[in-house]
């Protein structure tokens, strides 16, 4: 059992590198999109129309081929989606194998109960091998389900710092930071943050289990 709970968890530590990584990729075409659009609205709004007028012939001499133009499009269209299908509310748990081991236990025991994501930035030593290795001693000894790899949602909500808890609703996202039961984390969102309800949710749930 312990044997096929590890492989598991390595089969789910690759699905999720294979997700970050072309999330990652996607998340480089959009902010490519991001940065050439603001570069445009910047030369509507100067008066520079020598410059202007350059880029028109440019664009008129050379067009977009239709592949090219077709490319475009899917990534604005993937764009537009994965905004439509993004959780409008929900948490995430912000660690890192840098913290001792006897806390990550404890950390990712608790975001089991309160059904939190752990989610990592990268992997251990940049080795694939070693992650799953520290993922399956997680899972094998029952402190975890799983954990995810995904550096963009670092950057999303600027974590530069773990353990962090992000709780996010439709009106923003609270975090808290610092070695807090998770428990506490959440009480602190209800008392005073954005998404208060949908922290007492999380807490009423994890007191159920």
């Amino acid at each position: 059992m312990k044997t096929l709970s590890g492989l598991t968890a390595a089969l789910l530590l690759s699905a999720y590198c294979c997700t970050a990584l072309a999330s990652e990729a996607d998340d480089a075409n959009r902010e490519f999109i991001r940065l050439q659009e603001s570069f445009s609205q910047q030369l509507r709004v100067q008066d520079n129309t020598p410059l202007r007028q350059m880029l028109e012939q440019q664009v008129r001499q050379n067009p977009l081929s239709a592949d090219d133009a077709r490319f475009i499009w899917e990534l604005k269209q993937r764009q537009r989606e994965d905004q439509q299908d993004k959780p409008t509310h929900g948490a995430l748990y912000f660690v890192s194998f840098t913290i001792p081991q006897t806390g990550l236990k404890r950390m990712l025991t608790e975001a089991r109960r309160y059904d939190i994501p752990a989610t990592l930035r990268g992997m251990v030593n940049n080795d694939m091998k070693t992650t799953a290795t520290a993922v399956m001693a997680l899972v094998q000894d029952g402190s975890a389900s799983g954990v995810a790899i995904d550096p963009t949602r670092f950057r999303e909500y600027g974590i530069a710092s773990v353990p962090s808890l992000v709780v996010y609703c439709e009106s923003g996202h609270d975090v808290i930071r610092g070695n807090l039961r998770l428990k506490l984390a959440l009480e602190k969102v209800v008392e005073k943050g954005d998404c208060r309800d949908e922290a007492q949710r999380l807490l009423s749930r994890g007191e159920t289990r």
